[in-house]
């Protein structure tokens, strides 16, 4: 998910990361593809929807486990790895699969070996540990190639992709995106495209090729659209609507967000529904429609204090006060911006150490200093300003 926001900082904090699990069926390998969301982060410049439908849901992997007692014991506990990861419980997969591949080894099954690295790089990945889960996505592609079965993993690239671009080595998450895409095409698998289209997608906008990035977006809308996936078709509008709004084409981004807002309502999805809506304020304070800016903002602002999201609220909260300076509202500015700042105050005092603001708050004291400072109350701004 991607939140854009007016203003100073133009970082992208959250990060979508595709998972590729493995498990070992009785017949041989069965891939489960699960899309990870992670929840909101302070929000900076832009949101962008995330991945939470799977390419294809369970599909045969095609790889063989061995018949030997270790490799038996070690099928059991990779799929108890895998209950315990979708239970939510990520410590203790780590633990079966670590175990599990010890025994791939001893067995010297070597795809067994080659499933539990890469679910141990997701175990990484989703610890923000990118050295360590591009290693072990690295050996196990190495692996895969010496059983010559590479060419028949592409979750085997989803992983890897998605550990290059932890690691922000863009152009190589692109290239193991692409080549999944191949994979994924060459086997007529549309859902499985569909994800890498996205993923190659938002790794171009990760390096702030937007023209890139909208030309893989609308390949993976288009399949989203034929397949009647309504989720994928919501968050792919959702990219392009971005996109739109980072390369400052309001009327293009409105487009896209609002067909997307409406599907997200449909869907119930509330995260994507408020992140969407910070970005149609977005779009239209680029269009200098500062009324339809602050309408989108409000709702927005409405859902995250019914989710209890403080942080997000007081990010939002400096769109709505930059939104009201540009309407000429100053006075209805400085009391957003008060309340920014009375939020980022409330939420410094539940932090155990001191911590630096976010650029994001800190305009909103040095907005709101200025202000202050154009009213004639300067012992007001140098208190303001004596928080930073």
């Amino acid at each position: 998910m991607r939140f854009t926001q007016s203003g100073l900082s133009s970082n992208t904090l959250s990060r979508k990361l595709g998972l590729i699990l493995k498990l070992t069926g009785g017949m041989g390998a069965i891939a489960l593809t699960i899309q990870a969301l992670p929840a909101i982060a302070a929000p900076s410049t832009a949101v962008s929807s995330a991945l939470t439908q799977s390419a294809g849901g369970l599909t045969t992997g095609g790889i063989l486990s061995g018949n030997s007692a270790e490799s038996r014991q070690a099928d059991q506990l990779a799929n108890q790895g895998v209950q315990a990861f979708t239970s939510g419980n990520q410590a203790a997969a780590f633990d079966y699969w670590q175990q599990a591949r010890s025994l791939y080894n001893t067995a010297a099954d070597r795809a067994g070996e080659g499933r539990m690295l890469e679910n141990l790089s997701v175990i990484h990945r989703l610890a923000n540990r990118a050295e360590e889960a591009l290693s072990l996505s690295e050996q196990a592609l190495a692996l895969y190639q010496s059983l010559g079965s590479a060419d028949d993993q592409p979750s085997l690239y989803l992983n890897l992709g998605s550990a290059y671009r932890l690691a922000a080595q863009y152009p190589e998450a692109v290239e193991a995106y692409s080549t999944g895409l191949s994979i994924y095409q060459r086997n007529s698998d549309a859902a499985g495209a569909r994800v890498m289209l996205s993923l190659i997608a938002q790794s171009h906008a990760d390096q702030g090729d937007y023209t890139q990035s909208i030309r893989f977006q609308q390949q993976a809308l288009e399949i989203a659209q034929r397949l009647g996936n309504r989720s994928a078709e919501a968050e792919a509008l959702s990219e392009l609507g971005y996109a739109y709004v980072m390369l400052d084409q309001p009327a293009q981004a409105v487009e896209h967000l609002q067909p997307a807002l409406a599907l997200f309502r449909r869907l119930d999805d509330r995260e994507q529904e408020v992140a969407t809506l910070n970005n149609l304020g977005r779009a239209a304070a680029l269009n200098e429609d500062y009324e339809q800016a602050l309408s989108a903002y409000e709702q927005a602002r409405v859902i995250f204090q019914a989710m209890n999201r403080p942080v997000q609220e007081a990010h939002l909260l400096v769109n709505i006060g930059q939104a009201q300076v540009g309407s000429g509202q100053m006075d209805a500015a400085i009391a957003s911006f008060q309340q920014a700042v009375d939020l980022s105050e409330t939420l410094r005092l539940q932090q155990p150490v001191a911590t630096p603001l976010p650029p994001r708050l800190e305009a909103a004291y040095r907005n709101l200093a200025t202000l202050l400072q154009q009213q004639r109350r300067d012992d007001e701004a140098r208190q303001i300003l004596s928080l930073i």
